[in-house]
């Protein structure tokens, strides 16, 4: 055989059995996640999976709508809860490539009236909603030293700086810094700057988007299990913040995936940037970078978010970046992400993430 036939012939085999092996890791993927949604009670749900950038697996399970019996797709909408940071990271990040936000700008600069409306949420949660008051009661907005950057990474409680912190009320506060900075409506940025300029059909910048009106019609009904089965829930906050708001598809965030690999939203210095985990005060590493979780596991990095409504939606948004593979998941129900504690930065903790390390990683 001719050298330059061997080659190919290696090249081609090498490729062949690869593929056998993601194709079999798929099918494995499916079967083993069909009992965790039985498990956690998730009425239905939409799982994506790409590989090199190209979408090798988008199907849905169970019913997008029970009563109706209407079954979810790839395209199905659902509101994906926290995994809208991502969004409000790449939009802030490019905002400060063109030199209209700076990441060290004080939060009490640019945002109105925060001081007192910090102190009058926190009166309302102590005394109608005490389980809320965490929220705000290690926060001191009379400080003079919470920037941007403390909240888009969750450190700003305590001393600003000094320790992570998970807290999506805090990083919500982003979206009116970012408007005060642009003189432009938050919505409108995620709009122009990643829904327009992506393209995604199935992707609004909050349930309150009149121009979807067609496409948010057939948003997934969010539900609660019961003993019997599931009942009906009612929707989160249809309003758009930096921590929470967007509706989208498994489909349309594998775009917005691609987009974020090739570096068509933010440069390759800040994507890298928002991976890296943050450094503290004290040099430690926090398991937040800007924007986006981020881990080791097994020598790969893990890049990664997650959304959890509670009572309604919950949504799984995995990275593994030295495969260039990527795992998303959309639930209509919180049990997604409910019972696995993924604030506290380790997404090996959720089973639905696990099982796909397990057969994409390895044991």
């Amino acid at each position: 055989m001719k050298k330059g036939i061997l080659v190919l012939w290696v090249i081609f085999n090498s490729c062949f059995s690869q593929n056998q092996k993601l194709v079999k890791n798929l099918s494995d993927y499916e079967h083993q996640i069909l009992p965790l949604m039985d498990k956690y009670k998730i009425p239905g749900m939409s799982v994506g999976i790409s590989h090199n950038d190209s979408v090798v697996y988008s199907k849905g399970f169970g019913f997008a709508n029970i009563e109706k019996e209407i079954q979810p797709d790839g395209n199905t909408p659902y509101s994906i809860a926290s995994i809208t940071k991502p969004f409000a990271a790449a939009v802030m990040m490019r905002l400060v490539e063109e030199n209209k936000l700076s990441l060290d700008a004080k939060i009490k600069d640019l945002y109105p009236g925060y001081e007192e409306r910090c102190k009058r949420i926190l009166g309302y949660f102590r005394e109608e909603m005490p389980e809320y008051t965490f929220m705000l009661e290690n926060y001191h907005p009379e400080r003079n030293d919470i920037t941007l950057r403390h909240h888009l990474t969750h450190t700003s409680e305590n001393m600003p700086g000094d320790q992570y912190k998970y807290n999506g009320f805090l990083f919500g506060m982003l979206s009116v810094a970012i408007e005060t900075a642009t003189g432009s409506k938050f919505d409108d940025l995620v709009d122009s700057m990643i829904i327009d300029r992506l393209n995604l059909k199935n992707t609004a910048s909050s349930q309150l988007d009149k121009s979807k009106k067609g496409m948010l019609n057939k948003i997934a009904l969010p539900y609660n299990p019961t003993e019997s089965g599931f009942v009906r829930a009612e929707f989160p906050n249809p309003k758009l913040n930096a921590g929470a708001g967007i509706i989208s598809s498994v489909n349309d965030l594998l775009i917005f995936d691609k987009a974020i690999n090739n570096n068509f939203l933010v440069s390759e210095k800040a994507k890298n940037l928002q991976f890296q985990p943050y450094k503290l005060s004290s040099g430690s590493l926090s398991p937040y970078g800007y924007g986006w979780f981020t881990q080791k596991y097994k020598d790969q990095t893990l890049v990664w978010h997650y959304g959890h409504h509670p009572g309604s939606f919950s949504a799984l948004y995995l990275k593994v970046l030295e495969k260039n593979l990527t795992l998303i998941i959309l639930a209509n129900s919180d049990r997604l992400s409910h019972d696995f504690d993924l604030g506290k930065g380790d997404v090996v903790k959720s089973e639905f993430a696990k099982t796909f390390l397990d057969l994409f990683v390895g044991k």
